[in-house]
């Protein structure tokens, strides 16, 4: 694999597909290593790793056949998912999307601070299974530094925006003030904290938060506020029945709330509606839960309209964005030029230590001193360094940044309007 046309990606996200959709494809953690070894165990895939989030599941892959290496992934990920949810990149637009997938503008809330965190555990699974090797290994490292540079750059994390931060705002407008209201939040993980930070901010009373491990309850309960209590998931039922807002953030539990596990004589005497936030795909909150007098169920489809306001606001900072964008891309292209002359680069240190050899045993007929030997060596590295440095400038030169740039505008034109 010399070029980056030996790089493919098929994935679908909030872009392509509802939740409906996306919950089928989802990939828990714990699944993700075993997933990837029956990848690349065929002959399809040389490198693999799957990035599955709450609004993403998507595979990139280096292969010497692109063409076979998506469908071998397809039929892994996505056989029973309708094409027209699909996307599929090769090339420079699968690099371009990668690198906006880390930096957060291919996120359902635009800049997103979790997503970072996510492409990083997708990479450490990737290594985990021996999925990743010469290819995806410095282009992930790469992309994890974009996304950096991207949130140090620019205005994109301004406000540290999150799935969590938009429900909190549309329970917000469901219920008014959090001053003395009870939240409960299922799930400990980082979804689940986020959500608790925005809930104390505005003035909540007292939160529940439930976790199947108790010990990771209290663990993250001490590290917030006094309000938080830790408890395990046997008091989830009484618990959001009596909540003014919960919200359940779990990794792939299925209907774990349902309406026969909630306390519906407490629901009962309400004096109004428990605001439920399912941000958790699989969809957490059963079908039958919504149907409940008493109840308005939210999933992530349902934050939408808030989603494209904040959208609307950060148009700016998205296109800060671009250049840094850009460069970066110019420089792993460049990189992985540089990294298909090593056979050349070999064969050129070679003869420069032959020359070398030849022409201090001419010189000195055999029987050069230390400090003669010494000169020779350091000529030979000067020598070798200008010949090196004009192979890195002609990988430099082999695709204009300006060139790029409109590759890469072409390309957030093309996904802007497959989702008009």
């Amino acid at each position: 694999m010399n070029t980056v046309e030996d790089l493919v990606l098929i994935g679908l996200s909030q872009r392509t597909a509802p939740v409906a959709v996306r919950e089928r494809c989802s990939i828990a953690p714990e699944e993700a290593s075993e997933i990837l070894r029956g990848i690349v165990r065929g002959d399809d895939v040389d490198e693999a790793v799957v990035v599955s989030t709450c609004n993403r599941t998507e595979a990139i892959a280096a292969s010497v056949d692109g063409t076979r290496a998506i469908e071998s992934m397809r039929a892994t990920l996505f056989r029973d998912v309708d094409p027209e949810h699909l996307y599929t990149f090769r090339g420079v637009r699968a690099i371009m999307h990668l690198f906006r997938v880390a930096s957060g503008l291919d996120s359902l809330v635009l800049g997103e601070s979790e997503i970072l965190g996510q492409v990083k555990r997708s990479f450490d699974s990737g290594s985990e299974a021996d999925s990743v090797g010469p290819f995806l290994r410095p282009l992930f490292a790469q992309a994890l530094g974009v996304g950096k540079r991207v949130r140090r750059e620019t205005s994109i994390g301004d406000g540290s925006l999150s799935v969590a931060r938009v429900g909190i705002d549309v329970a917000a407008r469901a219920i008014g003030r959090f001053e003395d209201r009870t939240a409960a939040i299922v799930g400990a993980g980082e979804t689940g904290l986020l959500a608790a930070r925005h809930l104390l901010a505005h003035g909540v009373g007292r939160i529940a938060l439930l976790n199947r491990t108790l010990e990771r309850a209290r663990e993250a309960a001490l590290g917030l506020d006094s309000r938080v209590e830790a408890m395990g998931l046997d008091r989830m039922g009484s618990e959001l029945a009596r909540a003014d807002v919960g919200v359940v953030c779990v990794d792939g539990a299925g209907s774990l709330v349902t309406a026969d596990g909630l306390d519906r004589r407490a629901l009962g005497r309400r004096d109004q509606p428990l605001v439920l936030l399912d941000l958790s795909v699989p969809r957490a909150v059963g079908p039958d839960v919504a149907n409940l007098d008493g109840v308005l169920v939210y999933d992530l489809d349902d934050l939408m309209p808030i989603v494209e306001s904040h959208r609307a606001g950060r148009a700016a900072a998205a296109e800060e964005a671009a250049p840094i964008l850009v460069s970066e891309v110019h420089k792993y292209l460049s990189l992985r030029t540089f990294a298909s002359f090593s056979p050349a680069i070999e064969e050129l240190k070679s003869r420069f230590g032959e020359a070398r050899d030849q022409l201090i045993d001419r010189v000195t007929k055999g029987q050069a001193t230390p400090r003669e030997l010494e000169l020779a060596n350091a000529m030979e590295k000067h020598f070798l360094g200008l010949a090196l440095g004009q192979l890195k400038e002609s990988a430099r030169h082999s695709q204009s940044t300006a060139a790029l740039d409109r590759a890469y505008r072409r390309f957030v034109e093309e996904l802007a309007s497959s989702e008009d």
